[in-house]
């Protein structure tokens, strides 16, 4: 690790950060110096993440959080705040599964429950932490997972591309609202990852050789393969890129 890549004295939020991408993430970041703070809403995974973290070394901390509930999330961020003082890094990383259905079979509400945690979640989320590093004078960094849903179009996957897309842009406005204050915005846009969200698909022998098939690497891809690039927007390698997305997704953008 070059110092350049080195999270030490950088404390870090990650949402959805007890699971798949998130926890891989979690572990990362705590690996390249980081304390690193993994929410969820599944109390016994977040300890299970936050005991790997302090056996790496790091400091961390306990607690559940629903992104969708801003109550919720004000009192995550006063948690972190009191225990840390600062948040250097927040990665967007909370998310359920895409609801398989045709658009004129998505009901309202299955529509409101993609929208409200894969989207309101990250504007939640990083509202809240974007005042915390502007009051305190951070150039703080915030990384959103997003999402090759966001940039094409997903069969049966209306809410879901839709919540993903939105990330995506939100990711740039934010970029342009917070430069002044030193705060860089980024996404990373995964393609298929061998996680809980696309084990059905996995289960599916027709539609994962399909997916197989459009894939150049011919693979799904690990968590861990979108640590390096969330290690790098969080480090001060990346201190000139803002509002960008980069997508890891063994090729399926390609074609």
């Amino acid at each position: 690790m070059t110092s350049k890549f080195n999270l030490e004295n950088k404390v870090a939020i990650v949402t959805g950060g007890s699971r798949g991408i998130g926890k891989a993430i979690s572990l990362g970041l705590a690996e390249a110096g980081a304390d690193v703070v993994p929410v969820s809403r599944t109390k016994a995974a977040v300890d299970e993440v936050c005991n790997l973290i302090e056996n790496l070394g790091r400091r961390t901390l306990s607690i559940t959080t629903d992104v969708s509930d801003e109550s919720s999330v004000k009192f995550m961020i006063e948690k972190v705040i009191k225990t840390f003082d600062k948040i250097d890094i927040l990665i967007n990383g909370a998310g359920i599964s895409p609801i398989l259905k045709s658009a004129e079979k998505t009901s309202l509400e299955e529509w409101n429950q993609i929208i409200n945690t894969n989207l309101t979640g990250v504007f939640i989320c990083s509202n809240e932490v974007g005042k915390i590093m502007i009051d305190k004078n951070v150039s703080g960094t915030i990384i959103n997972i997003a999402s090759v849903g966001g940039k094409v179009g997903l069969l049966r996957q209306a809410a879901y591309c839709a919540a993903k897309g939105g990330v995506i842009q939100l990711t740039k406005v934010l970029a342009l609202d917070w430069v002044k204050y030193g705060i860089r915005v980024n996404a990373i846009a995964p393609g298929y990852v061998k996680t809980d969200l696309t084990a059905g698909v996995m289960n599916s022998e027709k539609i994962y050789n399909d997916l197989i098939s459009k894939t150049p690497m011919s693979r799904f891809g690990e968590p861990e393969e979108i640590t390096g690039a969330a290690i790098y927007l969080a480090s001060d390698e990346a201190s000139y890129v803002t509002g960008e997305v980069i997508t890891v997704d063994g090729g399926y953008t390609v074609w």
